[in-house]
């Protein structure tokens, strides 16, 4: 259990890591109004946020199996939906990655072969598999830790988490950009702050199941004392 921990963690950070060195490198993208997908596709680095992508994934999937196989976040139905949505969204995450942008304006689309608008249409799917899934998984885990919360700091983490979900859809969805006064074309950079919460809710769902994990490795009595509910050792 610990093993999977640390994975997760090391996987959530180094996707970080990977992401923002991917947008180095001598190119003549713009990070305010190109999207992440188009340095996967023309950067110079494009290998690296493709590698984001794919650590992502396995992170989602770490999740999945700590909630599975070692009901840290409850073995109620909750238990059950968590790997089906980390299932959900990590699937997603590796078909944008095999399936790289093949337009990145609608007129260039138009204008494309069928191969192309075949592998943009795999792209698309994908970015909507792993957003919604993603969304889906930030609110009900993070539901489920705010009830299920051994302390009122769990409980907050909790609220945090679920917090986060609505915020990264209006992020993605909304023109909030222009009320900041950011001028021209700025998808870019609400992709960006979109997908920066959904990596802030990874980092505290998986900060919950490292402190629950180690609460289940101190021994019987310990977690009994904190158990939450529908847990293994609850009542």
């Amino acid at each position: 259990m610990r093993t999977a921990v640390l994975i997760g963690w090391a996987a959530t950070i180094a996707a970080l890591v990977a992401m923002v060195i991917g947008h180095f490198g001598s190119h003549d993208l713009n990070w305010r109004s190109d999207q992440i997908s188009t340095y996967a596709a023309l950067g110079p680095l494009d290998a690296l946020v493709s590698a984001s992508m794919l650590l992502s994934a396995t992170a989602l999937a770490v999740l999945g199996i700590l909630s599975s196989r070692y009901g840290l976040f409850g073995t109620g139905l909750g238990g059950h939906v968590i790997p089906l949505l980390a299932g959900a969204a990590a699937s997603g995450l590796m078909v944008l990655a095999a399936y790289e942008e093949a337009a990145r304006t609608l007129t260039i689309l138009r204008q494309s072969e069928f191969q192309a608008i075949r592998q943009q249409s795999f792209h698309d799917a994908g970015l909507l598999i792993f957003f919604y899934g993603s969304l889906l998984l930030v609110m009900v885990l993070g539901t489920m830790i705010a009830v299920s919360g051994a302390t009122w700091m769990e409980k907050l983490i909790g609220l945090l988490i679920l917090g986060l979900g609505p915020v990264s859809f209006l992020l993605m969805t909304t023109g909030w950009t222009a009320a900041l006064g950011i001028d021209g074309p700025a998808r870019g950079i609400q992709q960006r702050g979109s997908l920066l919460c959904l990596w802030l809710a990874m980092a505290a769902m998986l900060a919950v199941a490292s402190k629950r994990s180690r609460r289940q490795a101190s021994g019987p009595e310990s977690t009994k004392a904190v158990a939450y509910p529908d847990s293994p050792t609850a009542g």
